[in-house]
């Protein structure tokens, strides 16, 4: 790094902490000021906001290491969650912005009734808050790291604080880590929204000039094409984007270049239920959006441009790095996309893309501040500690909350071993939780004891699964030895542990989930009728799963019928994926297909738009 390059990225911190002192008084007015944003913004805000937050410092690190293991068709455990969002831009994000609540789980008490509905929301807002946000600022905070280990240049180097030895690399997150502090505990959810705009500017403009260097660095794209299909020893050397699905299961692992069909079945139908749902800081910027219209076109505009287009030069840098990096050593394949950008760039755009780097990180880890206070304080202190207190007071303790945050996700990052790891935690322990939640907007019959019940069961069996053999100091988990059985798998691949049956892993939660969860509702009391009656009225919601409690409302008229919902949703799939393979055939160099599929992509956009404003004209003024 040189001085010109370290001054740049002084700059981007600086521009970072004067957002949020600007917006410092708008953002403290109220809870509602400091969580939704007054219910202010704009669908461009909100969109460019959640692709700044889900683009965080991890993600090309994690696409990159991906695509040097496995090939492009791995990708897909990224591309998958579009199916998700499709059917949140089509029927969720819609429902979710009617509620008015404050959160998520706010929503949980409008859904469910009686005791048994508060003890569901104050443990949702403590997981989330906890241990799910936490986490996530974990794995980010994770490819902080290591970017400050490669790009920086500064790995193995230490200083003494407070009589403390501490590795160069933690001084350096911790800084940055302070400066996104001060950005939420000032501006709340204004300042990180309009910071978030910014820094989405900077960091795609970013991405696409080290992409389009790393690119002219190998010879251009046909000569990187030509190059990694000729090379034997990369299993992704067929450049395809459909993966071959395998059924076999060797010693080993699925053959080279496929994809085991159990993370088939994991990524293409468990996964993306998550998503669908947009819930936790999705759900935060859609209930900010102004109505209903432009929460909807703001999950479109996250969904077109996270998952269609950015991707793609983060996946043109890491096939170059297999050129000019075949070889990563101890470093590992996380640490290409850094390492890249140290070699490639020159004096000055080095110091930019690195300032981008460190903008997508704080544009992360300030949601995830923001939104696990909002659990803790919104959630959990004002509903059952401290209920009739000021505005005034609940924002300053939603700072101080903060603050809390962000030791532990700083306490989670620095003891994980690598970015799959906490991910594929994520999705086997949170997965069960998916089609659960789903079903609180599909079936009236499912309560709030049987929620309780499966997010019980969920946990225990997946610490059981995943983490036995340290909690409980067992020789090998139980449920290793069982699943391996059952599966019949060769001898040395591990259930609990091997890459392949990631997917398997998630099917396995999600069906105990399930299962007790409607077993249990139908053997508990119905949620009572008449929150049943709000819930319905206040959602507009679908009439099928829903018939028992419509009858009782007198001239109710959903607001989309369940072909609506089902087209919306295919067109809006399609229309992501026609500009998704317009970009593949781009960067495989094949530009005739290329054209013909962006004229697609154009005619189904204008007609996803039109289909949006003639279903929810009516609501724009709410």
């Amino acid at each position: 790094m040189h001085w010109i390059d370290w001054i740049i990225v002084a700059a981007f911190l600086g521009l970072n902490i004067g957002i949020g002192i600007f917006f410092s008084r708008k953002g403290g007015e109220n809870m509602d000021s400091f969580f939704v944003s007054g219910r202010t913004l704009k669908w461009y805000i909100a969109g460019a906001s959640m692709i700044a937050t889900s683009f965080a410092a991890d993600t090309p690190l994690w696409v990159g290491s991906l695509i040097r293991q496995y090939g492009i068709h791995a990708v897909w455990q990224y591309w998958t969650p579009l199916i998700g969002c499709a059917l949140g831009v089509a029927l969720f994000s819609r429902m979710w912005r009617r509620t008015g609540v404050v959160t998520d789980n706010e929503v949980l008490e409008l859904r469910y009734s009686g005791k048994s509905a508060q003890a569901l929301r104050g443990i949702s807002a403590a997981l989330g808050a906890l241990l799910i946000c936490p986490m996530i600022i974990g794995w980010v905070c994770k490819a902080m790291v290591t970017i400050a280990q490669e790009a920086l240049g500064i790995s193995g180097q230490t200083f003494m604080i407070f009589g403390m030895d501490m590795p160069a690399e933690m001084i350096v997150t911790i800084i940055i880590m302070t400066c996104a502090v001060i950005v939420s505990t000032t501006g709340g959810l204004m300042g990180a929204v309009y910071s978030d705009f910014i820094q989405f500017l900077l960091a795609t403009a970013g991405a696409f000039m080290l992409a389009w260097l790393s690119v002219r660095e190998v010879g251009g794209l046909k000569a990187m094409v030509e190059t990694l299909s000729s090379n034997g020893d990369w299993l992704g050397n067929s450049m395809n984007m459909a993966p071959q699905i395998s059924t076999q299961m060797a010693e080993g692992g699925v053959p080279g270049g496929t994809m085991s069909i159990w993370n088939a079945i994991g990524f293409f139908t468990i996964l993306w239920w998550g998503n669908a749902l947009c819930g936790g800081y999705q759900a935060q910027r859609i209930l900010a959006c102004k109505n209903t219209k432009h929460a909807s076109n703001a999950l479109l505009m996250f969904t077109l441009i996270y998952f269609a287009v950015l991707c793609w030069p983060w996946i043109a840098v890491s096939l170059s790095s297999l050129i000019v990096f075949p070889d990563m050593g101890e470093a590992g394949h996380d640490a290409a996309y850094p390492r890249m950008l140290l070699t490639i760039l020159p004096i000055g755009l080095r110091g930019i893309m690195i300032g981008t780097l460190i903008a997508a990180f704080t544009s992360t880890v300030q949601t995830m501040f923001n939104w696990g206070s909002s659990y803790i304080v919104n959630d959990l202190y004002r509903r059952f500690a401290v209920k009739e207190a000021s505005d005034k007071h609940y924002v300053r303790i939603s700072r101080i909350i903060t603050v809390l945050v962000a030791f532990a996700g700083g306490f989670i990052a620095f003891n994980a071993d690598n970015i799959q790891q906490l991910l594929g935690i994520f999705y086997v322990v949170g997965g069960g939780g998916m089609l659960v939640g789903a079903l609180r907007w599909l079936w009236w019959r499912i309560n709030a004891v049987g929620e309780i019940a499966s997010f019980v069961v969920n946990w225990v069996v997946g610490i059981l699964m995943l983490f036995g053999h340290v909690i409980f100091r067992l020789e090998a988990p139980l449920m290793d030895g069982m699943m391996s059985a059952l599966l019949r798998l060769p001898e040395g691949v591990s259930f609990t542990n091997d890459y392949d049956l990631l997917g398997a892993r998630m099917l396995f939660m999600v069906t105990v989930g399930v299962i007790v969860c409607v077993v249990v509702s139908l053997c508990t009391p119905a949620t009572d009728k008449e929150q049943l009656e709000e819930f319905v009225k206040r959602t507009r919601i679908h009439k099928p799963g829903w018939m028992p409690v419509i009858r009782g409302i007198e001239g109710y008229i959903p607001a989309q019928t369940v072909p609506q919902i089902l087209f919306d949703w295919a067109l809006v799939m399609a229309t992501v994926c026609a500009l998704l393979f317009t970009l593949a055939n781009v960067v495989r160099c094949r530009l005739p297909q290329a054209a013909g599929l962006l004229v697609i992509f154009i005619a189904l956009l204008l007609w996803v738009l039109r289909r949006t404003r003639n279903e929810l004209g009516e609501e724009e003024t709410d």
